[in-house]
């Protein structure tokens, strides 16, 4: 069973996990892709949030962060991609509820990824990590606590991954660089608590299959 913080880091798993790998994710879901900084007061308010910090205030901080650490800012270029569309209707019961938990979970997410891969197509490994590093101590310097310490997490026999976590005003916020082959990227994931205590843990099973 998840407690409070883990069903936050649950959560926020699924969003970056449905939106790189589109693990289980369909595509009558709202899209995770956030809005461009030019207009972050189009971020979709979350049901749950207070408005003292919404979902606009997160990614904006996030924003700011990634761009400190040189990467572009969502909606410019990185940032998660949009599921890909499709018009068929769900062909099991199972498949519309997950698809209904996909939605809940981008109502109450922000995201940001690197690009991943260089212009050879190669993994850019150090650009990457420096990213990672970078990001840090601007997260920090905008408020947010470190709730986890850094941690390498192997990922099959060579592959790797390393993460930390970080809460402010009701969010948790999730930061990793994963190195698997050729890819090799940076993902920023958040979710307002209060949204991610909503959720069951038969419902984040779905996004697990």
């Amino acid at each position: 069973m998840h407690t409070s913080t883990t069903r936050s880091v649950a959560v926020a798993t699924a969003a970056v996990l449905c939106a790189v790998f589109a693990a289980g994710c369909r595509s009558g879901a709202e899209p995770l892709d956030p809005p461009a900084p030019s207009a972050p007061a189009s971020a979709a308010a979350s049901p749950f949030s207070s408005g003292a910090f919404d979902k606009a205030a997160a990614q904006a901080d996030l924003d700011a962060a990634v761009t400190v650490a040189g990467g572009a800012p969502a909606g410019t270029g990185d940032g998660l991609p949009t599921p890909t569309s499709s018009d068929d209707p769900p062909a099991t019961d199972t498949e519309r509820k997950r698809e209904e938990v996909v939605a809940r979970v981008a109502a109450c997410s922000v995201a940001w990824s690197s690009d991943g891969m260089s212009a050879r197509g190669q993994a850019d490994t150090a650009e990457t990590q420096r990213q990672f590093h970078a990001v840090l101590p601007e997260l920090a310097r905008l408020g947010w606590q470190e709730t986890r310490a850094i941690e390498k997490v192997p990922v099959g026999e060579k592959e790797s991954m390393i993460s930390t976590n970080y809460k402010k005003q009701g969010w948790t916020l999730i930061v990793r660089h994963t190195e698997m082959g050729l890819f090799s990227m940076v993902t920023i994931t958040g979710t307002e608590d209060a949204c991610a205590e909503r959720f069951t843990d038969e419902e984040l099973a779905l996004l697990e299959d």
